[in-house]
């Protein structure tokens, strides 16, 4: 009942403080109508509507009440962006590099002329294996960024990193280890079975960050190595110390004694509240734990998952700060955990990347579209299999130091094509398919998303060139609008009109006399693109942002990188629903949908960065007819 309790309790504090602040913007809104006036302001009742539950704007319905609430929460969202850009601190560098040279710099092929004969040849594989000609990250400022928005009266952050998984039920034998992203963005560690304990405040000497550490056993060292000591952690992460796991109450006494070994310099007051107090050290604020000690935790968890995770530490258990905390008989705790405020200001923190985040990923999307073209040099019709295009791209993307995917690979030959997230790959490619492949790799955590489709004997067939120039058309003109302050709500609406646009004009799947508006009212851009336009893009391939709880932009930002992956596919299941539809049929031809059924589908994605400058696509992979056809005859 009390875990029930705490759940319904979380979530109507996430709902208040969502009202509130959505609220409180209300007051500025008529201003920004007067200079915005294409944006109509919906009626009253529907304002209350939208302030008393946000979330409901997020659905995806239709009708035109709706459509006002997602217009007023746009508004609202931008407010809300023009009202905190003064003070945001988002992590950025200070890079003596200007924005017009670093692009140049990031977007400068890497090969000289010699070197490169040919366009479509990749890069060479040295450009890959030097890492120090990535810009180091500064952890230390990162963290700040994040931390530097709690107060510093009795607050305390805690991240925990990700936990080994055996694989058949053998221990030793594990699954392979993917960083918990919060932890990997705090900290940089690879690694499993680290925890973070920082306190937190408005100024740089408020936080001291302290890395806990595996101590590992003589076994472990002999079976899996001794891995990286105390000191090259605390020199990567750039935290104030480590300490081992079982020194965690030594690691809680140095951040009460505000980052120093003993507290022989402070004169504290001890009270029966634990209320906080000053240190000599420097004048700084000491951080005293209290029965009040509010504990922001990372990554988003609850009372039960948190408890079993260190309740299964020995170290925790026996701690005399966390053991009381965390018992399962416990009356009474030192600490008060907070789930959501951590969790939701990296997530802010991580949709706006910085130049050194960008070096990564432009590196990932660099080996991945190489990666993608070895694949088509590689294919051969009626003798390759899918399984061998995706076993050439893992090759191809590790010998470049790229060795962990972002996601599992996508390799759907012919109508396979059609299935969204195919990941079965075992038909063999056929003479004049085409094989849609959407696949990245990951650099030092941060993934490309790339999709490309090519023709498996290097020609794509007339079908097949008008149903990629449909896709290629729409996703041209959607990355132009990849701008600062753009709606997404508007981006996507107007890719879907292009879309039924080319289906109507270059297909004919569309009735000729059919009016684009009333069919986009109709879905039937959903019968053939039954996804999103992008999403959020960076340590997870479908990254998070600023709107809790999905990795779609409402606005878009300077430092965002979505991606840009319109389609076209023809799923039987939908368009055969849709001819039955007495809204939807009017619009359709079934003839030339079962014409172009037989090519499958085709999906074009890149990843574009947003910047002041306008969008800068980090994806170099070829994409026109023309380009991957003559990639696809280098080999």
């Amino acid at each position: 009942v009390n875990h029930h309790f705490r759940e319904e309790m979380t979530a109507i504090q996430t709902t208040i403080r969502t009202t509130i602040q959505t609220m409180s913007l209300f007051s500025h809104s008529a201003s920004f109508l007067k200079t915005n006036a294409d944006i109509k302001p919906p009626p009253r009742q529907l304002v209350e509507k939208a302030s008393s539950s946000r979330c409901k704007l997020h659905r995806s319905q239709t009708g035109s009440r709706l459509k006002r609430c997602r217009q007023l929460h746009e508004v609202v969202v931008t407010l809300a962006k023009n009202k905190t850009d003064d003070d945001e601190n988002h992590d950025s560098d200070d890079s003596d590099d200007s924005d017009d040279a670093f692009i140049q710099r990031l977007l400068l092929n890497n090969n000289n002329e010699e070197k490169n004969k040919s366009r479509y040849d990749c890069h060479s594989l040295e450009d890959f294996l030097d890492r120090k000609k990535l810009s180091k990250i500064d952890f230390n400022r990162r963290r700040f960024k994040v931390f530097s928005k709690f107060p510093n009266d009795n607050r305390l952050i805690f991240a925990l990193s990700g936990e080994l998984q055996t694989r058949n039920g053998f221990e030793g034998h594990t699954a392979r280890f993917r960083q918990i992203p919060d932890f990997m963005y705090l900290t940089g560690i690879s690694e499993p079975d680290y925890f973070l304990l920082s306190t937190c405040g408005p100024n740089e000497e408020d936080v001291k960050t302290v890395i806990l550490c595996p101590r590992k056993t003589e076994q472990m060292k002999v079976w899996m190595g001794a891995g990286r000591s105390v000191q090259e952690i605390q020199e990567t992460t750039m935290c104030d110390r480590c300490f081992y796991v079982d020194e965690i109450d030594d690691a809680m006494e140095y951040l009460n004694n505000n980052g120093s070994n003993s507290n022989s310099n402070s004169t504290e007051k001890n009270n029966d509240e634990g209320e906080e107090t000053r240190s000599n050290n420097k004048g700084r604020r000491a951080f005293k734990i209290a029965h009040s000690t509010v504990v922001f935790v990372a990554p988003e968890l609850d009372d039960v998952a948190l408890k079993k995770r260190l309740q299964s530490n020995d170290a925790f258990v026996k701690s005399k700060t966390w053991g009381p905390s965390i018992s399962a008989n416990a009356t009474s705790s030192n600490f008060r955990f907070d789930y959501v405020a951590l969790p939701d200001k990296i997530a802010r923190q991580r949709a706006i990347k910085t130049k050194e985040e960008i070096e990564r990923i432009k590196r990932a999307n660099d080996g991945s579209s190489d990666a993608h073209i070895a694949m088509w040099q590689f294919s051969k019709p009626n003798e390759t299999y899918e399984f061998q295009l995706e076993a050439e791209f893992i090759a191809a993307s590790t010998k470049r130091n790229l060795r962990e995917l972002g996601y599992p690979c996508i390799v759907g030959s012919g109508k396979n094509a059609a299935i969204l997230h195919y990941e079965e790959n075992s038909a063999l490619c056929k003479e004049k398919e085409i094989v849609l492949v959407d696949a990245g790799a990951e650099c030092e955590g941060y993934t490309a998303d790339i999709t490309r489709c090519f023709p498996t004997d290097g020609k794509f067939t007339e079908d097949a060139k008008l149903l990629y120039n449909v896709v290629l058309d729409v996703q041209v003109d959607a990355i132009e609008r990849y701008t600062n302050g753009a709606l997404w709500a508007d981006i996507a609406r107007k890719a879907k009109l292009k879309t039924i646009e080319g289906l109507q004009k270059k297909l004919g799947v569309v009735n000729a006399d059919a009016d684009l508006n009333e069919a986009l009212e109709a879905g039937i851009s959903e019968v053939f693109l039954p996804h999103a336009l992008g999403h959020y893009l960076g340590l997870q391939v479908h990254d998070v942002g600023p709107n809790s709880g999905t990795p779609l932009p409402v606005v878009l930002e300077v430092g965002n990188v979505i991606t840009c992956e319109p389609g076209v596919y023809f799923v039987e299941a939908l368009y055969e629903k849709a001819l039955a539809n007495e809204k939807q049929k009017k619009f359709l031809n079934r003839k030339n949908i079962e014409r172009f059924a037989k090519v499958g589908g085709v999906r074009i994605e890149d990843n574009i960065w947003v910047t002041e400058r306008g969008p800068v696509n980090l994806t170099r992979c070829p994409k026109t007819v023309e380009d991957v056809e003559a990639a696809c005859a280098s080999a």
